[in-house]
């Protein structure tokens, strides 16, 4: 099978690049990304793409999507930039991936997702996943972790602060929903559950993915 990874430089993004060449289920893993990862491998193909013309240019075929894309509304600058990069980019590569034959697509959201939710953030992850819903995938995977720990490329302090933070709590928050979760953990949940889960949706929160 061949898959597609959505956000290949970012922190799950990565490690799902590791995982899935080492995954002997795919023959081809095709990374969509906006400047090259420099990575070299047999099953590797970079596509180095405009993300506001996905419409419009060649894209791969594939069998599966994984969707790691993701900003802050501080490094995107505005809260219609966050909602760009958020929102349209997945459902707007989504359907054009879905008509060119993909059949499941994993999807990292959030903690708390939900068109109406009290924050801008978790707002338009749960309008990311109702986008996604309506476009009739055989499976939709939908990954809702806590905060991500891991060895980011960029720094965000907020996140920094809370990990480090979270680090020192993880021992009284470990049986909690909340307990922050690797980014390895995410990328083997999407993994596995996209090779594996019935057609349909499922919705696999963070406590799940570190059970």
């Amino acid at each position: 099978m061949r898959a597609a990874i959505l956000g290949a430089s970012g922190l799950v993004g990565q490690e799902l690049v590791d995982r899935l060449l080492a995954e002997e289920a795919y023959s081809e893993v095709h990374v969509l990304v906006r400047r090259p990862i420099r990575r070299f491998h047999p099953k590797l193909e970079e596509w180095v793409i405009d993300f506001d013309r996905v419409t419009e240019i060649e894209l791969p075929v594939v069998d599966h999507v994984y969707c790691a894309l993701g900003t802050t509304i501080k490094q995107a600058g505005s809260q219609d930039a966050f909602r760009l990069v958020d929102y349209t980019y997945p459902v707007e590569l989504g359907r054009e991936l879905l008509d060119l034959g993909a059949t499941r697509f994993a999807l990292i959201s959030a903690l708390g997702a939900h068109p109406n939710a009290k924050t801008f953030y978790n707002r338009v992850k749960g309008d990311t996943e109702n986008g996604l819903r309506v476009l009739g995938y055989d499976a939709l995977l939908i990954f809702r972790p806590s905060l991500l720990l891991g060895e980011r490329d960029e720094f965000r302090l907020g996140e920094q602060a809370a990990a480090k933070i979270s680090t020192v709590l993880r021992p009284l928050l470990k049986r909690s929903a909340i307990a922050p979760i690797e980014a390895g953990q995410v990328a083997a949940a999407m993994i596995h559950e996209t090779l594996h889960a019935p057609p349909g949706i499922t919705i696999i929160e963070s406590k799940q993915m570190q059970s």
